[in-house]
């Protein structure tokens, strides 16, 4: 009977914990999700070519081409170089495109080669500028700053004796074309822009969406993935990243010119149609009908092989020469209706997700407060260590330091708070790696996220198993003659006697309270 008491008391504790844990949750759970992708863009041929009506451009290879380097000054103390790829022999003053890279690079020699020498080689001059990195790195980007370097560098385009000032463009890519659509919003004149795989949305938006892409092509539980919210709604502030909220949609209104838009139809990461449909209404509202969108069977640079973005893929084909007939056409003064192709057509697209319009965080707001939790959980786990292998080492002196039973309790509260932890982040080194190799491991990642839960609901057992002990000591201290069934004895009170125990137990409740919150945050106790 008394053992069925205390099973019975187990229970109603480990049922109480878990409701408040499911609760906690909830709470922490943001009031937004990631949605199915409702916007969808028909294309109206599966040819990519652009063509316009009634006129003759030059082709890519008509001219030979020339290469040199120039110095940009962009500051009294920033001097950056550039690569000037020019048309031999080319008659008048020619188009001209400034090449603004993505992220993950920063020399011009690293980048666009294929690009740029192919738009020289149809008449247009080409300039590839290094990317300032003096002030951008993971954790901090000013794109405003960089918008100003980039307009430097479209000025020396400019001012060359072979360009017709009036016809220098820009073609950007990725993170790219924010900084081009910061640039629209500093000068109207930019006659035309390419915009490649643009996320069009802010970088925490768009994160959202490709996280769930990546994730759900991982095969990560559905309980996961719905944790994306969670992470993405963070203040990152104490990381800097200021500029995950870059605000691009106040620049859409700017996009005033002809614009050519970019995508891979096998590119996860990006809002392919949810994208060019916001282009699309605002180029609309601000009377701007000259928007060509092509659509690739390519990935996120237009490169085909393989859908990850790896060095040495070649070029979708039609790539460059689209880009080259396109520019030298606009530049010819093709407008809107002066096209004899499509002006949306390629490969159907398919976005699985739609990138969301608000990230409003839960219960938990920001970054600091997780780490806060992490750290404060290997600490304590740390100090309840070095605190048991000190009793441990004096306990001949004082055997019973601790009450009956604690002593075990604590020890296993403790090395599972740990084993989780532990098994946690193995978990998503694992998880991140098939995400963003875009391999599908369903099975040992749903199996994976199965033994998390099981280990997650051990602690909440183990947790009830200790506050109901410690109940227990508590209740026969205080009683006396109160005769309960124990094994081994131990120290009078609840806990034990002595700071030591005390302290001891106080660093392990702690870390269990930890762990139970972290888990809370992951959706291990989710309903």
């Amino acid at each position: 009977m008394y053992v069925l008491k205390r099973t019975a008391r187990i229970i109603g504790i480990s049922l109480v914990l878990a409701l408040v844990l499911g609760l906690l949750s909830a709470a922490m759970t943001p009031d937004w999700g990631l949605a199915a992708n409702r916007r969808h863009i028909g294309v109206s041929s599966s040819d990519t070519a652009i063509r316009a009506r009634g006129a003759t451009t030059a082709q890519e290879g008509r001219y030979r081409t020339r290469q040199s380097t120039l110095r940009i000054t962009l500051t009294p103390t920033v001097t950056i170089h550039a690569i000037l790829r020019e048309p031999i022999d080319a008659p008048g003053e020619r188009p001209a495109c400034l090449l603004i890279q993505g992220a993950g690079t920063g020399k011009a020699a690293d980048v666009y080669g294929d690009i740029a020498s192919a738009m020289a080689s149809a008449g247009i001059v080409t300039l590839v500028p290094d990317k300032r990195l003096d002030d951008y790195s993971t954790l901090h980007r000013n794109y405003d700053v960089m918008a100003d370097n980039y307009l430097t560098s479209l000025r020396v385009l400019r001012s060359l004796p072979n360009v017709d000032g009036s016809k220098a463009g820009i073609y950007a890519e990725s993170e790219g074309t924010w900084i081009s659509m910061l640039m629209a919003a500093k000068d109207p004149q930019i006659p035309f822009m390419i915009l490649t795989s643009p996320p069009v949305v802010s970088g925490r938006r768009q994160m959202s969406m490709a996280a769930t892409s990546y994730l759900s092509i991982a095969g990560a539980p559905q309980s996961l993935i719905g944790d994306i919210p969670k992470i993405m709604s963070l203040d990152f502030s104490c990381l800097g990243l200021h500029y995950a909220d870059f605000p691009a949609q106040r620049y859409m209104n700017d996009l005033t010119m002809p614009l050519l838009i970019n995508y891979g139809a096998e590119d996860p990461s990006m809002p392919i149609e949810q994208g060019a449909a916001d282009i699309l209404d605002h180029a609309s509202r601000r009377g701007n009908r000259n928007v060509t969108i092509r659509y690739y069977r390519a990935n996120h640079q237009m490169r085909v092989g393989s859908s990850l973005s790896k060095p040495g893929l070649p070029l979708v084909s039609s790539y460059t020469h689209n880009l080259e007939n396109w520019v030298n056409a606009v530049c010819d003064g093709t407008t809107a209706t002066g096209w004899q192709t499509p002006l949306i057509a390629g490969a159907q697209p398919r976005q699985r997700f739609a990138a969301p319009s608000a990230t409003r965080p839960g219960l938990v707001g920001s970054l600091s407060t997780v780490l806060i939790m992490v750290i404060g959980l290997v600490t304590c786990l740390i100090a309840a260590a070095a605190v048991g292998i000190v009793l441990a080492a004096g306990s001949s002196r004082h055997p019973r330091r601790f009450a009956a039973r604690i002593r075990p309790l604590l020890t296993a509260t403790a090395l599972l708070a740990a084993l989780n932890a532990s098994a946690f982040a193995v978990y998503m080194v694992v998880l991140v790696h098939d995400a963003l190799t875009l391999r599908n491991q369903a099975a040992i990642l749903t199996a994976g996220w199965t033994a998390l839960r099981c280990g997650a609901w051990a602690s909440v057992v183990l947790c009830a198993w200790l506050v109901e002990q410690m109940g227990e000591n508590a209740l026969v201290a205080r009683t006396p003659g109160l005769h309960v069934r124990r094994t081994g004895g131990g120290a009078p009170g609840a806990i034990g006697t002595g700071f030591g125990a005390h302290l001891c137990a106080a660093l392990v409740i702690a870390a269990a309270v930890l762990s139970l919150g972290l888990m809370a945050f992951w959706g291990l106790f989710s309903w």
